[in-house]
């Protein structure tokens, strides 16, 4: 008994080096990062804006950082999947999401959510906006908004419009305007932003919301009409067409964006370094004129900006959800 309680005074006075041995050690470890390759998850497909988005950024944040930027691709429930395993993975900072704003309206919409964004990710940065534009099929007999409203109400349920999915940031864009507008429309949802585009040129729908990156060649082909773009202000891209806050849609909003996230419980000194890099990334004179052909906006800032905007939409479109009640599953 004498030896084992020789062996644990021993043993509880070392502790407290055994601890500062750790600390230095992890201090150490956030002192050299990043000393290995870091990988961005994006829970979409390769070839989508958010794909697009994340492979310019990264690229430029590994040049700043000095370290390889692996992109893998892992798509699935809604964007859920790969969120989750960003959620999971080791807090090291070696493990990244790029996600968009529907990130803060999942947890509304689906009865069963992997992860939850303000508990389990931690923000890096707001990396970009994207407005999204109204357009009107070539048959619609209404150019601005004040038409389709006025059309709308004389003929109650006739209009149909597009989304990418029940849930998506279109039809929830689509539910706010038909809210506030006094509306009865028909949704007919599709699998992704092309076919919703070639549905409203074929007058199968006659309105669809989706981003201004994505309209503006069918725009500019004439295949499509531009009813309104989503922003307080009139977008660079378009700036002949007029916002539907200005044309009698008051504070109306439908305003998107992509955004790097880090696993909760990542140590601060690596999220400021990623903050930092991402900063510069985003202020590139290259990358900002690559991202603002495809319709986005530089955004940047602190991680506690981009907590605010999580939290706004989570306000903002929780809303029209409850209030319509839709469900995704």
């Amino acid at each position: 008994m004498k030896k084992i309680r020789k062996h644990a005074r021993a043993l509880l006075g070392a502790l407290p080096l055994i601890l500062l041995g750790v600390g230095i050690g992890s201090a150490q470890a956030q002192g050299n990062y990043p000393d290995k390759p870091i990988k961005v998850i994006v829970p979409y497909n390769a070839g989508g804006g958010t794909d697009l988005f994340a492979r310019v950024v990264s690229l430029e944040m590994g040049k700043q950082l000095g370290t390889p930027v692996v992109i893998e691709n892992k798509p699935g429930a809604a964007g859920m999947l790969g969120g989750a395993a960003v959620a999971q993975a080791p807090a090291d900072g070696y493990t990244l999401l790029v996600d968009q704003s529907s990130i803060a309206t999942n947890p509304q919409l689906y009865a069963k959510v992997p992860f939850d964004v303000t508990k389990d990710l931690a923000p890096v940065i707001l990396g970009v906006t994207l407005e999204n534009v109204l357009l009107g099929s070539p048959q619609l007999p209404a150019s601005n908004i004040k038409d389709v409203i006025a059309l709308g109400k004389a003929k109650p349920g006739t209009l149909n419009y597009a989304s990418t999915g029940i849930g998506s940031p279109q039809h929830l864009s689509m539910e706010m305007l038909r809210d506030q507008a006094g509306l009865q429309m028909v949704h007919v949802p599709y699998k992704g932003g092309n076919p919703g585009i070639l549905a409203t040129s074929m007058d199968e729908v006659q309105l669809f919301f989706i981003s201004t990156s994505t309209a503006l060649p069918f725009i500019k082909a004439g295949k499509v009409k531009a009813i309104g773009s989503g922003g307080l202000t009139r977008s660079p891209q378009m700036p002949d067409v007029p916002t539907l806050h200005e044309s009698g849609l008051p504070n109306f909003q439908a305003v998107g964006w992509l955004a790097y996230f880090a696993p909760a419980g990542t140590p601060a000194p690596i999220v400021k370094k990623l903050n930092e890099a991402l900063q510069k990334s985003l202020a590139n004179p290259e990358v900002v004129k690559t991202l603002r052909a495809q319709g986005f906006e530089p955004a940047g800032g602190a991680p506690a900006e981009l907590t605010a905007v999580v939290k706004r939409d989570m306000e903002h479109y929780g809303q029209i959800i409850r209030k319509v009640g839709i469900k995704a599953d």
